[in-house]
């Protein structure tokens, strides 16, 4: 299944049970991205006004199961006036498996403007360069992405670097870019620290934070670029903030992870 025919899945009740395929996985568990996007489109179908996406917040619990039921929970916290904060909960077999909060809220007139960041020079995306989908090595989910690797290491490859910078997109995507394409998409990298690694180790996410700046029009097919700064990485956690930008150099969000790190 595509990531779009995925999100299909979801519907507006409060409570509902879902279940993704293996090639979906990342690991033992979901693709991270696949996950939080469940929850955010839950609660994209809850809003129903102009208000738009302002801020996201994860915390990765557990591991989810494919080919497994899982329940998706949202959850109303307040709906203001002009602003309104929603929650989803993802378990799977009596445990909590994914905690989110969502910021949704109107545009509202202000005397402070400060323009969109534009990142200038940045390489073109070039398909021939994407990122090849080995199976039993790369993570299931890849063989729906196109990752083109413009700075920065492999995994496991003793890089030097701790960086990355690259190009994405969905490679079966139907429908013009959503929330949920972006989200999904931050999370597709692998850790910038794994390049380091001499060898496999595991690493997890396991909280995430995005400041969605605003949302252009984005046609099927675009890329869309990113840039991975490790900020710290000590005792076993890592902290990596990510650039989001559109092909023009349009910044479109700014993510936050802490990485817990197994070499």
């Amino acid at each position: 299944m595509t990531f779009d025919q995925l999100m299909a899945l979801v519907g507006e009740k409060d409570t509902q049970t879902l279940q993704f395929p293996e090639s979906w996985t990342q690991g033992r568990t979901a693709f991270g991205g696949l996950s939080c996007a469940f929850a955010l489109q839950s609660m994209l179908l809850h809003c129903h006004d102009e208000r738009t996406l302002r801020s996201f917040s994860a915390q990765f619990v557990g591991p989810i199961a494919p080919d497994e039921r899982f329940t998706l929970s949202f959850n109303l916290l307040r709906e203001g006036k002009n602003s309104s904060q929603y929650a989803a909960t993802i378990t799977q077999h009596n445990q909590v498996c994914l905690t989110v909060q969502g910021l949704f809220a109107k545009d509202r007139a202000s005397i402070v403007e400060v323009p969109y960041a534009q990142l200038q020079g940045k390489q073109a995306p070039n398909a021939d360069q994407c990122l090849p989908f080995v199976q039993g090595v790369m993570p299931n989910f890849f063989q729906y992405v196109d990752l083109n690797l413009v700075a920065g290491g492999m995994p496991y490859s003793s890089s030097q670097a701790t960086d990355l910078s690259g190009w994405m997109r969905f490679k079966e995507q139907t429908h013009n870019y959503d929330w949920t394409h972006l989200i999904a998409l931050i999370d597709s990298w692998p850790p910038s620290q794994l390049q380091v690694f001499p060898s496999p180790a595991p690493a997890s996410s396991m909280s995430w934070h995005v400041e969605c700046l605003h949302l252009p029009r984005l046609s099927a097919g675009q890329w869309v670029g990113v840039d991975i700064t490790t900020t710290a990485a000590h005792n076993g956690y890592a902290y990596e903030d990510a650039t989001l930008y559109t092909e023009s150099g349009d910044v479109i969000a700014q993510s936050k992870q802490t990485v817990a790190l197994f070499a």
